[in-house]
């Protein structure tokens, strides 16, 4: 059901004109499409983008028409845009507001690493640009197969990613993160949660005790001085990393980079 949305998303996209001529004033609400729209080499005709629009730079000169969840549709409506481009969530949001003043629209909401290069391909028909996102979309697929080919563990090791410190939530099956921790050889200790984005228990971590964790919420400092978690291989053997959670949560090439540096954490555990 939700791929055939999307589907439909798209056609209504392409109804309005999309598939004979390239759009040439487009807004994003994502930023992790504003940076793919760059990628494809079509930055310059991106006119609005939301305020956490932030990579690469050239996309903080833009106009913000709000942030993730607001948009300003007066703001927007002044860009004259010939196309407005979100996920799935954000795009449903504002589909009635949208229709009604006549803006082509389309949402690509890619849930897997493999989707994401895929989307390079779809965005780039959408905008012009097929050729540029079918050389990005084999370039992503050739650098993953290169990352993982050689990964051979005897044991996997046990990795907590901290998503959000209070309440105190991490990345189950279904997300990205979860996708990483796997590609990289290692083991999610919530791995077993009834959703992607769950919250967590401080004392089911120190049950399961996870020999790496991982912060996306830059919060080092304040995670260090957890008393009941010094009992726990990761902080015993100072395995806590603080990482760009841009890289582990946008849909984007730079995702693989992700990957790496997880990867290269993960060789450390065996040494």
């Amino acid at each position: 059901m939700r791929r055939r949305f999307i589907m439909l998303l798209l056609v209504f996209a392409l109804s309005f004109g999309v598939a004979h001529a390239s759009p040439k004033r487009i807004v994003s609400l994502v930023p992790g499409l504003t940076e793919n729209l760059f990628a494809l080499g079509v930055g310059d005709r991106v006119v609005g983008v939301t305020s956490w629009c932030d990579f690469p730079a050239e996309a903080q000169t833009k106009t913000i028409v709000g942030d993730a969840m607001n948009l300003n549709v007066e703001i927007l409506l002044s860009l004259e845009p010939d196309l407005v481009i979100g996920d799935y969530s954000l795009v449903q949001g504002h589909l009635d507001r949208l229709e009604e003043l006549g803006i082509p629209f389309a949402a690509i909401s890619p849930t897997t690493i493999e989707e994401v290069w895929q989307s390079f391909i779809s965005l780039g028909e959408l905008v012009g640009a097929k050729a540029k996102g079918e050389e990005l979309a084999r370039a992503m697929e050739a650098r993953l197969t290169t990352l993982t080919e050689n990964i051979d563990r005897p044991t996997k090791p046990r990795v907590f990613i901290e998503v959000w410190n209070e309440p105190l939530m991490t990345a189950g099956p279904g997300s990205f993160m979860d996708e990483l921790i796997v590609l990289a050889g290692g083991e999610n200790i919530a791995g077993d949660s009834p959703t992607p984005w769950p919250t967590f228990s401080e004392e089911l971590v120190i049950e399961r005790d996870p020999e790496v964790v991982i912060l996306t919420n830059y919060n080092l400092l304040e995670a260090l001085t957890r008393s009941a978690w010094q009992q726990t291989s990761a902080f015993k053997k100072e395995r806590v990393y603080e990482v760009n959670s841009d890289l582990y949560a946008r849909t984007t090439g730079r995702i693989l980079d992700a990957l790496e540096e997880l990867i290269s954490i993960l060789d450390a555990v065996g040494q």
